[in-house]
C-alpha cells in the first residue's frame, strides 16, 4: 500500500474525472491511473466503473473513498504533530458544505451558532452540492449544509438523512444594471427579439439544475457565453456585464448593495431554495458533532 494511491482515489472522488484530478495532483494522467489500478489491484475489486461516463466509483469504491479521506487527513495531521506543528484544530466536527455557502453564508453561520460555544471547531470541506451529499451518505463528513429545492429534493434513497432547516433563499436572473433585461415570460419568444448573452451554471450541476426547471417551457433567448461549477465565479462574470446569470439571493447581496448587479425579470423567473443541515443518522458522530446539530435544530428557521 501506498498512501498515494488512497490521495489518488479520494482526488478522483472530488473530481470525478481522471484528467482533472491528475492536473489537481501534479501528475500526467496515465501515472494518474496506473494509481488508482494498482490500488485496485491492492483492494481486489474494482473501485472504479469505466462502462460509462461521466464515470462514477463502484459501491466498493465509495467506501474506500470514505474511508481513504480519513487515513489520508489523519497521516496529514500525524505528520505535523511529529514535526510540531499541529494545524488541525482540536476534535473538529467535519462539515461539508456547497461552494457558494462556503464562501458566503458559512462563516456568519458558524459565528452565531458556535458563539458561547467556543470548544467546537470545524473541518471545511467544500463541494458542489451532488458531491457534498454523496460525502455525508457514505460517511465522509459528521454532518451537510447545502442548499436543497424544496420542489424537487434529491432522492437519497434509504440513506436515513435527516435535516433541519437553517434559512430560506431565491435563485433569481441578476444582470449588470442597465445592460440585460428578460422578456415577459407570459409572452412567448420562439421568434423575435434580441438574445441575451447568458453565463450558466456546469451542466448537471445542482443550481443548474434548478434554473434548468425555471426556464422549461418558457424558451427565453439565451445565448450561452460562459459557463462554471462555481456559483462565485457566476456572480463575478455578472457584475461584470457579461450576461445573466441565476444566482442564489445570499450571494449577491453585497454585490446589489454596491450597484453591481440588479435582478432582472420578474418572480416567475425565480425558486425558492432552502438552506438546510443534513446528518445521517445510521453514522456515529462524535459529541461535538451532535451538539452542533442540537443548536441547528434548536434554531432552525420555522417561517413559512
Amino acid at each position: 500500500m501506498d498512501v498515494v494511491w488512497l490521495e489518488s482515489l479520494v482526488a478522483l472522488g472530488e473530481h470525478g474525472s481522471f484528467t482533472r484530478a491528475a492536473e489537481s495532483l501534479h501528475i500526467s494522467q496515465p501515472a494518474f491511473s496506473r494509481r488508482i489500478r494498482a490500488l485496485e489491484q491492492w483492494a481486489g475489486t474494482d473501485l472504479v466503473d469505466r462502462s460509462s461516463l461521466p464515470i462514477t466509483l463502484t459501491p466498493s469504491g465509495r467506501v474506500l473513498r470514505a474511508r481513504a479521506a480519513d487515513v489520508v487527513a489523519g497521516l496529514s495531521a500525524l505528520h505535523d504533530e511529529m514535526r510540531g506543528r499541529q494545524t488541525m484544530p482540536a476534535h473538529p466536527v467535519r462539515l461539508a458544505v456547497s461552494h457558494s455557502l462556503a464562501t458566503h453564508y458559512f462563516a456568519g453561520w458558524w459565528r452565531a451558532i458556535t458563539a458561547d460555544a467556543p470548544q467546537l471547531t470545524c473541518l471545511l470541506l467544500a463541494a458542489n452540492t451532488l458531491e457534498a451529499y454523496d460525502t455525508l451518505v457514505h460517511g465522509g463528513c459528521d454532518l451537510l449544509l447545502a442548499y436543497v429545492d424544496p420542489l424537487h429534493p434529491l432522492e437519497l434513497g434509504d440513506s436515513d438523512v435527516e435535516s433541519v432547516l437553517v434559512a430560506r433563499d431565491r435563485l433569481a436572473p441578476y444582470a449588470r444594471p442597465g445592460t440585460y433585461r428578460l422578456p415577459d415570460p407570459q409572452r412567448r419568444s420562439d421568434g423575435g427579439g434580441p438574445e441575451v448573452p447568458y453565463v450558466s451554471h456546469g451542466a448537471g450541476s445542482f443550481l443548474g439544475r434548478v434554473t434548468d426547471r425555471i426556464l422549461a417551457g418558457r424558451r427565453p433567448r439565451l445565448r450561452p457565453v460562459a459557463q462554471s461549477d462555481l456559483t462565485s465565479v457566476l456572480a463575478a462574470l455578472v457584475a461584470a456585464g457579461l450576461g445573466v446569470g441565476w444566482l442564489p439571493g445570499l450571494l449577491t447581496t453585497e454585490q446589489v448593495a454596491a450597484g453591481r448587479m440588479t435582478p432582472v425579470g420578474d418572480g416567475q423567473w425565480t425558486a425558492g431554495l432552502e438552506i438546510r443541515l443534513s446528518r445521517n443518522r445510521r453514522q456515529r458522530t462524535s459529541s461535538h458533532a451532535v451538539e452542533v446539530w442540537e443548536r441547528a435544530a434548536a434554531n432552525q428557521d420555522r417561517t413559512g
